[in-house]
């Protein structure tokens, strides 16, 4: 069976937004938050790569200088979900490469091509999967962060984007493998 280009090409655009949201769950420094209560209100983000306080700048998170890696592995663990994140960018471009060289190629390379950019969309996802599972198993673990500390922005970015991209490999494998060829003969009646 064969994918059209206008099933590639709607594709290419809502993976393309997946990429979005994964690059912004990436620079944005709001996976955990814990913010005060009243009469003296802080707010603290904490991003892969640094924990932003309302009343102070920006610091780099994990410090163990700061005390962050106190608790055994949790330093270790948080640049794995960082480094996570990083290798889901690199795939999201290689990803983004062979959709248009997916779109650009001619009809016989592009019957064939779902099946790699299946795979390329859920090998995108898992290490997002992992990011968020060890951020969630910290969350519920790690005594450095209190009670009341929260998900925020960028933990449900990275899970909507994953989401999106496993989303995108089933339906194209259903696609592929359901829809009729893209040039389907039809014979004429006599």
């Amino acid at each position: 069976m064969a994918v059209s280009l206008l099933t590639y090409v709607v594709t290419f655009f809502v993976f393309t937004c997946s990429y979005i949201l994964t690059i912004l769950a990436l620079v944005l420094p709001k996976w955990l938050t814990f913010i005060t209560p009243v009469p003296f209100y802080t707010e603290t983000n904490y991003g892969l790569f640094k924990m932003c306080r309302s009343f102070a700048k920006c610091r780099p998170f994990p410090l163990s200088d700061k005390g962050d890696c106190g608790e055994d592995g949790f330093c270790e663990l948080w640049r794995g979900a960082a480094a996570g994140m990083v290798i889901s960018a690199i795939l999201g471009a290689i990803v983004l490469l062979a959709l248009i060289g997916t779109m650009c190629s001619g009809r016989h390379k592009r019957a064939k091509a779902w099946v790699t950019l299946a795979g390329l969309f859920i090998l995108y996802a898992l290490p997002q999967v992992a990011s968020m599972g060890i951020i969630a198993y910290l969350y519920n673990s790690s005594a450095n962060f209190y009670i009341g500390t929260r998900y925020n922005v960028s933990f449900i970015l990275c899970i909507i984007s994953w989401c999106l991209s496993t989303f995108l490999a089933v339906v194209l494998s259903l696609v592929a493998i359901v829809g009729p060829p893209e040039y389907a003969y039809r014979e004429i009646g006599s």
